[in-house]
């Protein structure tokens, strides 16, 4: 990997992009084989930039914000983990605040070859589906 870029700084960009609804920035910061578990456990992996396309479509998009608070973080060259608050808002009105951890793999090109996300999804659904 290039020694110009750091693990954390790939990791907070990618959730920058999802705050500001940058949808193209997002997917420019992924490998295109990609993997995303997200959530790690609740949700098929995805992999590769057509499925990231969807993901992004099919839920990022839905939500009307989504704002990380990161809390700590750690990394390595080629690794990043994020513990984060994370603040969404739907169409219709409902919110849910929850923690995460994220893990973001980061390639010797840059890029994001993988990103695991652990969190509560039935709890977060539960909330904005009140």
């Amino acid at each position: 990997m290039s020694e110009q870029v750091e693990s954390a700084v790939v990791a907070r960009a990618a959730m920058a992009a999802v705050q500001e609804n940058r949808r193209e920035a997002w997917l420019s910061l992924f490998a295109p084989q990609a993997r995303v578990e997200d959530p790690v456990g609740h949700l098929p992996p995805i992999e590769g930039h057509d499925s990231l396309e969807r993901f992004w479509d099919q839920v990022i998009a839905t939500l009307v914000s989504t704002k990380f608070e990161v809390t700590r973080q750690w990394e390595t060259a080629d690794e990043a983990l994020l513990l984060a608050t994370v603040s969404v808002e739907s169409a219709s009105g409902a919110s849910a605040t929850y923690d995460g951890a994220f893990v973001y793999a980061i390639d010797e090109q840059g890029k994001i070859a993988s990103l695991r996300a652990f969190w509560d999804l039935p709890t977060v659904v539960a909330a904005l589906t009140a």
